[in-house]
């Protein structure tokens, strides 16, 4: 299940070697052939664009196709932060190529201007709609993970800029993306923390500490393993080391981990709850699945 979109230019024509030269100069973008897939590691956020020199009749949208060179498939199902960083990509690629749209899905666009705001809310409104037509089975909602929008939107925002931050802050702080995980069978948010070095992190439900150089010793040896500390328990080791951000995430002011903060992270046994990563395209709006739920 899927948002599509075609575009067209407004006066001459698209060539697959203008496109491809597009794509290639931003970041986020691999080039495939006759696609050009966005994927951001950071966010989990992903999309593809593909060139139809002479499309094939559309069984489903067959005037949509018509004529327009480039087709965006957008799955739906999905996380509803994807539009908001899809739609920065989709408005840039229209803004620099002058193109017009063919929207075929109902309560579109239509055929004619690109908007910004109705690419946001027709993929919303089909998201809905799947969200219902799959998960509305009892059958498909088992191991499906869900956390509340404002939680999902706090950690994409803060994944987003990662990168950005990291480079102002340069190599001597560390700035870990928020993951997802299934800690003891509940979806959780985390950020990596490593032998309590020096980073800038945001709040999260957890800190994932792997534990090399600070590895509590067993049997006079060093015996590297990984511990998941509660947010609410790091925080004041956290607040008394660092200083709060303006987005409310804090960094860490020294250079090597001072002593109290080898003593705390040393103090924690290695976790023994089950733990499995979750892929952030899999994590879905709360809201919207207790809605599906009927």
């Amino acid at each position: 299940m899927s948002y599509d979109l075609y575009f067209k230019p407004r006066t001459g024509s698209l060539t697959a070697e203008r496109l491809d030269a597009y794509f290639r100069g931003r970041p986020n973008y691999q080039c495939e052939g006759s696609q050009a897939w966005y994927r951001n590691e950071d966010t989990g956020v992903y999309f593809v664009f593909e060139f139809q020199a002479d499309p094939p009749p559309d069984e489903d949208h067959p005037e949509a196709s018509r004529h327009c060179p480039v087709a965006l498939n957008i799955n739906c199902l999905r996380p509803s932060y994807f539009i908001l960083e899809a739609e920065m990509e989709v408005t840039a690629f229209v803004a620099h190529f002058d193109l017009l749209v063919s929207d075929p899905q109902l309560g579109g666009m239509g055929d004619g201007e690109y908007r910004a705001d109705k690419l946001v809310s027709g993929w919303h409104r089909g998201n809905e709609f799947g969200y219902g037509a799959i998960l509305g089975e009892e059958k498909n909602r088992a191991g499906v993970s869900h956390l509340p929008t404002d939680q999902l939107h706090q950690a994409w925002r803060w994944n987003l800029s990662r990168a950005e931050r990291q480079a102002r802050v340069g190599a001597s702080k560390f700035v870990p993306r928020i993951m997802f995980v299934n800690l003891g069978g509940t979806t959780r948010t985390a950020a990596v923390w490593p032998d309590g070095i020096p980073v800038v992190v945001p709040a999260v439900d957890y800190l994932c500490v792997p534990r090399k150089e600070l590895a509590p010793t067993r049997f006079f040896r060093k015996k590297e393993d990984t511990t998941f500390v509660a947010w609410e328990q790091a925080l004041p080791v956290l607040l008394r080391h660092g200083t709060r951000t303006d987005d409310g995430a804090i960094s860490l002011n020294y250079l090597e981990p001072p002593s109290e903060v080898v003593r705390f992270v040393q103090s924690f046994p290695a976790e023994s709850r089950s733990v499995a990563g979750v892929s952030a395209d899999q994590v879905l709006d709360r809201e919207m699945y207790e809605r599906s739920l009927g």
